[in-house]
């Protein structure tokens, strides 16, 4: 049995390990509430390049949730979490939406406020 390849799996080994944080991390957590009368935080700020996992609940039924122009949709089952993972690179204003899982009205807005 060789062990051609040992060498240079050591010595590779460093930097995979280094690199593994930013891979598994999801960076700052952040606890949403939807409902059929408000998205709470209403306002959410977060820095371009920062890691951010979303945790979003549902609080009284079937609920729709996205930030459109950051190309983020799911849907929230009533009384359940989802979690989202966002990696915003852009700095601007975009608007959190949440409507009910018909998609029949019951709309709420917030603000997702990327800074430089």
């Amino acid at each position: 049995m060789t062990h051609r390849y040992t060498p240079t799996l050591l010595l590779a080994l460093p930097f995979v390990v280094a690199m593994a944080p930013a891979f598994a991390s999801p960076g700052r957590s952040i606890d949403v509430t939807v409902s059929r009368s408000v998205i709470s935080p209403g306002h959410i700020v977060v820095h371009a390049g920062e890691r951010v996992r979303m945790r979003v609940t549902s609080a009284d039924g079937a609920r729709a949730f996205q930030i459109k122009a950051l190309g983020l949709r799911g849907r929230i089952p009533a009384g359940e979490s989802v979690a989202f993972d966002l990696h915003p690179t852009d700095a601007g204003t975009f608007e959190i939406e949440s409507f009910d899982g018909g998609g029949i009205g019951g709309g709420v807005t917030a603000r997702f406020v990327v800074k430089e």
